[in-house]
């Protein structure tokens, strides 16, 4: 069974009053930075890559660059939106799909077709969020938020894309990095809640 076909799609995370969550970036936090340029996906007619990842006590963000070498990217709608193009509509798992994997079995997708807004409490479970979209005909460039940082092992980036005949693709980077760079965040106002749930910052 693929990982797409085994992780469910569950709704975001709702946010419950001013101030952040703990699954939340925290405000006050500069994040620490590491590259991946790991590619998923590349073919003649297109590609998708996770570019950086930005480090923060409680997660990380990583961003995904997605390139069409002739055909256009729907303007102002992300290609994880199976409502975006017509030809996904009926069949949303051609429409292209992320996850995340850690060592220990947690896992999490992008919803093919919920809007990103916070919406359910998630249980403790894994938590994959996009955050920011843009780009331009044949560009498109996503980030995402996940929470936590990871266990030891590697972390899975996972991706398919059937409307360009790729089913299923894994790249990975150790988690070593994603706790040194989080290690390397700078904490602004120490004294401020961190985050809302009553935790302290990291020593």
């Amino acid at each position: 069974m693929s990982f797409f076909e085994s992780t469910p799609e569950r709704p975001p995370p709702e946010f419950e009053g001013p101030g952040n969550p703990a699954w939340a970036r925290p405000d006050g936090v500069i994040p620490g930075s590491v590259p991946a340029g790991l590619v998923l996906i590349c073919n003649n007619e297109a590609a998708v890559a996770a570019g950086s990842v930005a480090a923060y006590p409680n997660g990380f963000k990583f961003t995904v660059h997605a390139r069409l070498r002739r055909e256009q990217f729907v303007w102002g709608r992300s290609p994880l939106d199976s409502l975006a193009d017509p030809r996904t509509r009926r069949e949303p798992e051609q429409a292209l799909r992320l996850g995340v994997l850690y060592a220990d079995g947690s896992r999490a997708r992008m919803s093919s077709h919920r809007p990103v807004t916070a919406r359910q409490a998630d249980g403790g479970h894994l938590i994959l969020l996009q955050v920011s979209t843009g780009g331009t005909d044949h560009q498109w460039d996503g980030s995402f938020w996940v929470h936590p940082l990871p266990p030891g092992g590697p972390v899975t980036f996972v991706a398919s894309w059937l409307l360009y005949d790729v089913a299923e693709t894994r790249a990975e980077m150790d988690s070593s990095a994603i706790h040194e760079a989080a290690g390397r965040a700078v904490i602004l106002w120490p004294d401020e809640p961190y985050p809302r749930s009553g935790a302290t910052p990291p020593a």
